[in-house]
């Protein structure tokens, strides 16, 4: 999470890219009353693989129910990755490449517990079909202007 958190999206590398704005489109429909894929759809398929957005959809469609604190997003303009964004992008980075009970956990932390398994399903889908495309989120490499320490 650390790795995204209060980072500029010009930093970002294509599939975190496409999940913040993803994730910001899904929040401004849901918010408007809207239904999210219509919006979100575009930026699936600027990037060629609208095949995750059900996926994402899902995920998101949970996140929203069943999250046990209120998940704050940015806007679509906002130039920077929130906390709450950054933990997402992180999870679903990560999601195929940690063990089952490892990420379980870490979604355990803002979800209630019985849709614990049912976001792991979900993002896990989301995060094969984003590998597939070579769109996983990878964490930035070390900005050292992020990296100083005042003496």
């Amino acid at each position: 999470m650390y790795d995204f958190i209060d980072r500029p999206i010009a930093r970002l590398d294509g599939g975190a890219a496409l999940l913040l704005a993803a994730m910001r489109l899904w929040v401004r429909a849901a918010e408007e009353k809207r239904c999210p894929c219509r919006d979100v759809a575009g930026a699936f398929r600027a990037r060629e693989h609208i095949a995750a957005l059900p996926h994402f959809h899902v995920t998101m469609a949970m996140l929203n129910r069943d999250a046990t604190e209120s998940l704050g997003f940015g806007s679509v303009d906002y130039p920077l990755v929130s906390e709450h964004e950054a933990l997402i992008l992180s999870m679903v980075g990560s999601v195929v490449s940690r063990p089952a009970d490892e990420a379980c956990a870490t979604m355990a932390l803002i979800m209630a517990p019985d849709a614990v398994k049912p976001l792991f399903i979900a993002m896990s889908a989301l995060a094969r079909s984003l590998a597939k495309g070579g769109l996983l989120p990878v964490a930035p490499v070390s900005d050292p202007d992020c990296a100083r320490f005042s003496e």
